[in-house]
């Protein structure tokens, strides 16, 4: 009786135990949902914001899927307005249809805090009850150790009630009252020319990345000399591939704010012995020189 009760309490402690350390050897942080809205009403437009707190280890990146309640909720927009992501390895989307949003972001300098901003995600809310926002198990994180272990973060759901509104309620818009108070253009950014055999057949492009810290970037545009503004990725194929336009790209917010900079391309010149111009100079000179000599030699003998 008394060995029996003994070997039960060895494998209670020793679960409690493994239960106390798997935290700090399986999960690296916590990604969560946070929101201000306390009270939500059919029709309202509200913010729900993705965060993370990581105080063990350093990331560099994420990857997640967001699952929401697409009978009750309806995504209106993604913002990464004040993200500490400054790299998309695949800019957040998402469909209404299916109820999901993804994403794949990362920080090249890696990230250790609390309550980190990853992504907005700006909702309406369809119809009244309970709704939930939860991660999928493909979630995962990077870390910055110089291999990019994976870990899998502990994960936080969200769930809330919407209510049914009256006929003598006004729909809130948490998103209009940031859009409205964003005056501020996005940060400089710089343009990079690049050349690579495995992008756009080896033709010149361009890259690149403007951060807005309020309402985030909606689009860009580029320029190529006197053409017009074309609405682009990046990178970006340069349709004047002599790289004798000046370039302007120009970052607008989703306030409609701009930051334009501008690319002025050069191409290096050939070394003097590539140019063709050169060595018909040469010839002529050289031609000329014995044509002198012969010149010369046949007037010698002919006095």
């Amino acid at each position: 009786m008394l060995d029996s009760r003994c070997h039960k309490n060895i494998i209670i402690a020793v679960a409690l135990l493994c239960f106390a350390l798997l935290p700090f050897t399986v999960k690296a942080a916590t990604i969560y949902f946070s929101s201000s809205s306390e009270n939500i009403f059919q029709g309202d437009v509200f913010i729900v914001e993705i965060r993370i707190s990581n105080s063990d280890e350093s990331i560099n990146a994420a990857e997640s899927t967001i699952l929401f309640d697409k009978e009750k909720l309806e995504v209106k927009e993604l913002s990464s307005g004040g993200s500490l992501f400054s790299v998309w390895l695949k800019e957040p989307a998402f469909s209404n249809q299916e109820g999901k949003v993804s994403f794949i972001g990362g920080t090249p300098n890696g990230f250790q805090g609390e309550e980190a901003l990853i992504l907005k995600i700006i909702f309406l809310a369809k119809n009244k009850g309970e709704a939930k926002l939860d991660f999928s198990d493909n979630t995962v994180l990077f870390l910055h150790d110089g291999s990019g272990t994976q870990v899998n973060p502990w994960l936080r759901p969200l769930t809330f009630n919407i209510s049914e509104s009256s006929l003598k309620m006004t729909p809130k818009d948490e998103w209009q009252l940031i859009i409205k108070e964003d005056k501020i253009p996005p940060e400089p950014f710089e343009i990079l020319i690049g050349q690579d055999p495995s992008l756009f057949y080896n033709q010149h492009f361009i890259s690149f990345f403007a951060v807005d810290a309020e309402s985030g970037i909606g689009y860009y545009e580029v320029k190529e000399g006197d053409a017009d503004f074309v609405r682009a990725g990046s990178p970006y194929l340069l349709k004047d591939q002599s790289l004798q336009s000046l370039i302007t790209v120009k970052a607008v917010d989703k306030a409609g704010n701009e930051r334009m900079e501008e690319l002025v391309t050069v191409i290096p010149s050939a070394p003097f012995y590539e140019n063709i111009l050169f060595w018909v100079v040469v010839i002529i000179v050289i031609f000329l020189l014995i044509f002198c000599i012969v010149w010369k030699t046949l007037r010698r003998k002919l006095k």
